[in-house]
């Protein structure tokens, strides 16, 4: 799982959100690692293909004129994915600040 797509995960894990902000979110978490729009959005339909990621209805039409924007929910395979990934990372995290991985799960 590409860290870009790991990070969308997570952040949706909290709750459904539009595609701003997440992108806002990643600047907060992430500062000056934000992917561009493109592949920001590559790595959205990417979960969204996986079946990680749904469209989860628009936000309130109240918001101003244009074109609602669609919030995104993980679904439940994108949970049981983020947790699978989750895991192999904190393994491997804990090989790169401990050297032997003793502390690892």
């Amino acid at each position: 799982m590409h860290t870009v797509l790991f990070r969308l995960l997570a952040i949706l894990r909290a709750e459904p959100t539009d595609a701003s902000a997440l992108i806002g979110r990643l600047r907060s978490l992430t500062p000056g690692k934000v992917p561009s729009l493109p592949a920001f959005y590559r790595h959205l339909r990417r979960g969204m293909e996986e079946g990680w990621i749904m469209v989860d209805g628009t936000d309130p039409p109240e918001r101003g004129p244009g074109r609602p924007r669609q919030v995104y929910r993980l679904t439940q395979s994108g949970r049981a994915a983020l947790a699978e990934h989750a895991r192999e990372v904190q393994i491997f995290a804990a090989l790169a600040l401990d050297g032997d991985g003793t502390t690892a799960p």
